[in-house]
């Protein structure tokens, strides 16, 4: 009898253990492909120029990558689309539906207990998008106290949550990044930060309102995922990209989808810079002094000599003297005005006058005094 209960305990525990065996099988999605004859490719299809939608397919430097794997593999490619990032990884740890995913998503630490990923094909990180008006944003630090779009679950909604530089910072979450730059586009936040490419695509694109910072605050990679332990199928993901790598075929994907992107957008960034620099730069004024009719019995010449004098919050400002012929003046004020209100006393007359230096595109300006019943001032 206790030999039976015996030869029963061990037979219960093979059969234990053996299921446990079967529980932890690595997956082998080569198999499954094999029997499907398909490669199932998972993404979300909105992240311009990597995967985004073409008719009824999906086009751009991440679907290339899909196209030439589903070659090697010897098997026809289909998409199957979804939304959100978490949601893609839930999506692949179940293990019915898809082989992989594609879709401009980073190689992260923090999902490798369930995922791994292949050799990176793009090396990218986060920036910061700002409103084209606003020069206060300079870096990660000068988002402290501002609204700042995320797209949720990618690397920049892990970085801005986690990150000290910035202080006291309002994170904002949205589906894709088109919907974080609309928000910006429409002032309604303050920044947006997120993956280089997609913003700086995104916003030469569409978002005219919109500029990208060049300097990368958070780097990373974009890599191809499996389930954990699938490493017949990460072989031959990582042999497709050694040999588009090793072909230049991969340099040639970045020229046809990202091309001059970055710069274009730069180019952008930087000229709005430039000129509001000009805008705010001290500026050389050059002035004539038109004596009309109106402005009583005086003689021009009471001005030979004199000098404007200018006052304001940026300190006080002299003219050359005043050289007058017939009705007319001229003077100037060699040392530059920063833009901003003054006032100006010409006491020889006993007028007293505003002077609102513009924030004009230059360095110089021509200004125009005409003095009638009262004095006029423009600026060109």
């Amino acid at each position: 009898m206790r030999s039976i209960k015996w030869l029963l305990f061990i037979g219960a525990a093979a059969l234990l253990f053996a299921g446990c065996g079967e529980g932890t099988k690595a997956p082998n999605s080569l198999d499954t492909i094999t029997r499907n004859r398909e490669v199932h490719i998972l993404t979300e299809g909105i992240n311009a120029p990597f995967e985004y939608g073409k008719d009824t397919g999906f086009q751009g430097f991440g679907a290339d990558i899909g196209e030439e794997i589903a070659k090697d593999l010897g098997y026809p490619l289909k998409w199957v689309k979804s939304n959100g990032v978490d949601h893609l990884f839930d999506v692949l740890r179940e293990g019915t539906t898809v082989d992989m995913i594609i879709s401009s998503v980073a190689n992260d630490p923090r999902r490798a207990e369930d995922f791994d990923f292949s050799e990176s094909y793009y090396e990218t990180g986060d920036v910061i998008a700002h409103d084209r008006t606003e020069f206060g944003i300079t870096d990660l630090a000068s988002l402290s106290g501002k609204q700042v779009g995320v797209v949720a679950g990618r690397p920049a909604d892990i970085f801005m949550s986690s990150q000290t530089t910035a202080k006291n910072v309002t994170i904002n979450r949205y589906s894709s990044i088109d919907e974080a730059l609309g928000f910006l586009n429409r002032k309604e936040i303050d920044a947006v930060v997120g993956d280089e490419i997609l913003l700086n695509y995104s916003s030469v694109q569409s978002f005219q309102n919109t500029n990208i910072m060049n300097t990368i605050i958070n780097k990373y990679s974009y890599a191809v995922a499996v389930r954990k332990g699938d490493a017949k199928l990460l072989a031959k993901i990582n042999e497709t990209i050694s040999r588009l790598k090793s072909s230049d075929e991969l340099a040639q994907m970045d020229t046809k989808w990202i091309g001059d992107i970055k710069e274009r957008a730069h180019a952008r960034a930087s000229g709005d810079r430039e000129k509001e620099e000009l805008k705010r730069a001290p500026k050389t004024i050059s002035v004539v002094i038109n004596k009309q009719s109106g402005s009583g019995n005086w003689a021009m010449e009471r001005l030979d000599g004199f000098q404007f004098v200018i006052q304001g919050a940026n300190g006080t400002y002299r003219s050359t003297p005043i050289l007058t012929e017939g009705n007319r003046g001229e003077c100037r004020f060699n040392q530059p005005v920063p833009p901003g209100e003054y006032t100006m006393n010409i006491d020889i007359l006993g007028v007293t006058t505003k002077v609102p230096v513009p924030e004009y595109e230059k360095t110089s300006l021509s200004m125009t005094v005409n003095i009638a019943s009262n004095v006029t001032i423009t600026f060109r």
